[in-house]
């Protein structure tokens, strides 16, 4: 069996490499970070159950399935598919960008701050994005949605996901109200909603539909993410209070072998995450944002990391290595970082 999980991660590294799909991550010097973690070859076991799981509190049912029409893209759902969380930190300066691109449909939660909205424009147009199906805003957080601007000058906008909840940002107000005018379907989005893209299943499982925090944070946009046996949890923003109940009402939902840390990973985001992990039992931690654990910016991720370290969980850090990417066919996936600059 070894030797057949060897020779499988083999034929898909080298399927990477011959076929017109997403290529696996390439390993990069970089003598400014501390440590670059060597990308990694993951054979994925089925996976059971991770939809039906019952709680004290709710029984998970898996939602209907929005059918989302008239996107200009090739289906083929049987591509490779390739996930990028780009690196857009920066002193004193969180943010997030997620590129999730399959064949000709590309997805993009977030696009960073106004100032590094360039850089992700720069970056899908290295990874040839021509249009983008499916925009995701996660929560009226700057360092989140800032680089809209930058995205919606540079590329057509199919269809605009967001919460409905501006928390009273005129800017992101501004935002909104012109892709409400360009895109060709808005929706509002929240926990219950599902769509399938080329393949890809997209779950919300956070803001609540009642009782919502009322706090651009904790009611942000929380997306499981599945395509045949690999599954991803994108958190957002979220803290205490949305973890909390994602725990307590989504148990098996959040269940995933890749997590993004929720608020980039730092101390006012992580302060209660323990039982999150033991919870979510993840493989991988997605740490994106900046390298500064200022107490302005977040704090110190010193706890969040030992407690990875006692859980036996393996992180990529996009700040200290350049974006990280995970390349996979639903079977087995690749993931590394790219190096830094990228």
């Amino acid at each position: 069996m070894r030797l057949f999980i060897l020779f499988a991660a083999l034929a898909l590294a080298l399927a990477y490499g011959c076929i017109g799909g997403e290529q696996p991550p390439v390993q990069q010097n970089n003598t400014t970070n501390e440590t670059v973690k060597p990308p990694i070859n993951i054979i994925i076991e089925e996976q059971k159950n991770q939809t039906t799981e019952k709680n004290e509190t709710e029984e998970e049912e898996p939602p209907p399935v929005t059918v989302v029409k008239d996107l200009e893209y090739t289906y083929d759902p049987d591509q490779l598919f390739g996930v990028y969380f780009i690196e857009v930190g920066g002193p004193l300066l969180q943010g997030d960008a997620i590129l999730i691109k399959k064949g000709d449909c590309d997805i993009l939660f977030d696009a960073g701050s106004a100032e590094k909205g360039g850089k992700v424009v720069n970056f899908l147009k290295s990874r040839n994005v021509d249009d983008i199906e499916v925009l995701v805003s996660t929560n009226a957080d700057p360092r989140h949605y800032g680089g809209i601007t930058a995205v919606a000058d540079n590329f057509k906008v199919e269809e605009f996901w967001w919460s409905g909840l501006d928390f009273g940002d005129l800017e992101y107000r501004t935002i909104v109200d012109r892709m409400n005018a360009s895109a060709k379907t808005v929706r509002v989005i929240e926990d219950g909603f599902s769509a399938d893209l080329n393949g890809f299943n997209l779950t919300i499982i956070n803001p609540p539909v009642s009782n919502k925090f009322d706090d651009v944070n904790n009611d942000a946009i929380v997306t499981r993410v599945t395509d045949r046996n690999f599954s991803m949890l994108l958190t957002s923003g979220i803290q205490t209070g949305a973890q909390g109940r994602l725990i307590n009402q989504k148990t098996g939902l959040i269940k995933a072998p890749i997590i993004q840390a929720p608020y980039y990973g730092v101390g006012s985001g992580t302060s209660s995450i323990g039982i999150f992990l033991i919870t979510a039992k993840p493989d991988v931690m997605i740490l994106s944002g900046s390298s500064d654990e200022s107490a302005a910016n977040g704090g110190s991720r010193d706890p969040y990391k030992r407690l990875m370290e006692q859980y036996g969980i393996r992180w990529y850090e996009n700040y200290k290595n350049g974006t990280i990417r995970i390349s996979g066919d639903g079977q087995a996936y690749t993931i590394g970082a790219m190096g830094a600059g990228q």
